[in-house]
């Protein structure tokens, strides 16, 4: 990609984010208040502390008392503090900011005099309880050696019992005098106690802001807009990982030809209930396109017929279960005898364009709880259209899928009817759609134009040939005008619009909601055009 012509192109975009970012910095520069930044060097002591001493030295200087005792002192609100670390030293900067310079030195000092004084006040308290146990120590030492002196008196001091006494009175004695020295040194230590950090340099206002600065704030303002704006220019010129055209669906599907292109209907924006337009509006241009959709099956089967048909999409938005319905009824309605198998095992919603139920199913087949032709339904108002569904939820989709019963109902189907149309799962959320595709005779991949997304296509069309699926087209949904459908942007337009939640990454409720309309059973069907052999 040439980066100067896409800027070129999309100068407008990069134009107006610069221009935005520096109005918007000047604007805020102007009526932010200025602020004022100021240090206070401190020190732990002259020796270098551990790690784990100076992360707690740090900790009590950010503690609530610290903050408080600061509070206290300065007078006012204490602002906005920070403590810093000078290397691996036994030196911290505590700096404050405010509107004011001298409120920011003297909030810098309050804080270093906050925690000298919580401190010393923890220190007083230590030594004031350390005094206490020392009296009741020396207490009990005077007693001791009152009971001692008794025992003395009372025995011949030349005698050996005499001496042991006067010896234990000796260390009595002298463990009453170290007691009485502690005792003093604690009482001292609690009428001066020391500070706990020394304070290296004061604090002083500091005239010059630390915020704004206009010209610095402009110029990284300007870089930081031409910056996005070349960002979104990029962005928009290349990401733009949405399917578009037919083209672009031919050539990410490896050169599979588009056989089926179906336009934009904007009267299915707004139902609720999946809408079987080839029935309700047989003459209308999508009516058409799935006429279309079913002339290029019928020359691509001539010489080697198709008995089972998969349609799938990379996601549950793309509309494969709509065009499989409707191409089914568009197929049965020229004569051929059609089964629609619902193979969507994890959210069904294929029965729903018939209006029939969902209880007995192929999942009931699978399981032997019921028999293949009381299973299958005929579709109201159809001499040709038969419906399979899905039946009851299971909690193994795949592994049914892929078993052997499925494969011999699948068997028994084709002997059945001229076409068996499956309708799978999406590609990517789960692995049921694979399984399907290696035992179709043919698989047509759904995209939708403006949904879909290309990467999303590409790893279908990939997973396709993993299993050596015979991927013979793809199907463009809400095929853009510029594609040829221009003539029936008339009156009609529609959106898909499933919502289809698997509980794989693809959350979400149906567009259509609630209960399934369904078909009317006088819905007329076309008389066949061809007579079955």
């Amino acid at each position: 990609m040439d980066y100067l012509q896409t800027v070129w192109r999309r100068r407008v975009t990069v134009l107006v984010c610069t221009l935005t970012a520096l109005g918007l910095m000047i604007a805020v520069d102007t009526v932010r208040p200025s602020k004022y930044a100021s240090t206070a060097k401190v020190s732990f002591g002259t020796r270098t502390l551990t790690v784990t001493a100076m992360g707690t030295n740090l900790i009590r200087l950010q503690s609530a008392p610290v903050r408080l005792a600061a509070r206290g002192i300065l007078g006012v609100g204490l602002p906005g503090c920070s403590i810093k670390q000078e290397g691996t030293t036994a030196i911290a900067d505590i700096t404050c900011n405010a509107n004011d310079p001298s409120l920011a030195a003297r909030a810098a000092n309050a804080y270093a005099d906050g925690y000298n004084q919580v401190m010393r006040s923890q220190s007083v308290q230590r030594a004031l309880g350390a005094a206490q146990y020392i009296r009741s120590t020396i207490d009990a030492q005077n007693s001791s050696i009152a009971t001692l002196t008794a025992a003395a008196a009372s025995v011949d001091k030349n005698s050996i019992l005499g001496k042991l006494y006067a010896k234990q009175l000796t260390e009595a004695y002298g463990k009453l005098q170290g007691l009485q020295s502690q005792l003093n040194a604690v009482e001292l230590a609690s009428l001066n106690p020391r500070n706990a950090i020394s304070i290296l340099q004061i604090a002083t206002p500091n005239r010059t802001p630390l915020s704004p600065k206009p010209t610095s704030d402009a110029i990284l303002a300007f870089i930081a807009g031409l910056a996005l704006g070349v960002g979104i220019a990029v962005v928009r010129e290349t990401l733009d990982d949405k399917l578009r055209t037919r083209a672009e669906l031919e050539q990410i599907s490896l050169g599979r030809p588009a056989i089926g292109l179906i336009p934009s209907i904007r009267e299915w924006e707004d139902r609720k209930t999946p809408l079987l337009i080839s029935a309700e509006q047989p003459k209308s241009p999508p009516s058409e396109a799935f006429r279309s959709l079913r002339t290029s099956l019928q020359f691509m089967s001539l010489d080697d017929p198709i008995k089972t048909l998969l349609i799938t999409s990379p996601a549950a938005a793309d509309g494969k279960t709509t065009i499989t319905s409707n191409l089914a009824y568009t197929i049965a309605s020229a004569g051929q005898e059609v089964i629609i198998v619902g193979c969507d095992l994890r959210k069904p919603r294929i029965h729903e364009f018939f209006g029939v139920k969902n209880e007995i199913g192929f999942t009931s087949v699978l399981l032997g709880e019921a028999d293949l032709d009381d299973a299958i339904v005929e579709v109201p108002g159809s001499a040709y259209l038969r419906i399979l569904p899905a039946g009851p939820i299971p909690p193994n989709p795949a592994e049914l899928l892929s078993g052997r019963r499925a494969q011999l109902v699948m068997e028994q189907l084709k002997e059945r009817c001229d076409i068996v149309i499956i309708d799978s799962p999406p590609m990517l959320p789960v692995s049921d759609a694979q399984v399907l595709a290696a035992k179709a005779d043919a698989v047509i991949l759904v995209a939708a134009a403006g949904i879909s997304a290309k990467r999303d296509v590409a790893r279908s069309v990939e997973l396709l040939m993993q299993v050596d699926a015979a991927l013979i087209g793809v199907v463009l949904n809400r095929a853009p005008s510029s594609d040829g459908y221009s003539y029936y942007r008339y009156g009609y337009g529609y959106g898909y619009g499933y919502g289809y939640g698997y509980g794989y990454g693809y959350g979400g409720t149906s567009a259509y909601g609630g209960a399934s309309t369904p078909v009317p059973e006088n819905l007329a069907m076309p008389e066949p055009t061809t007579t079955k052999p």
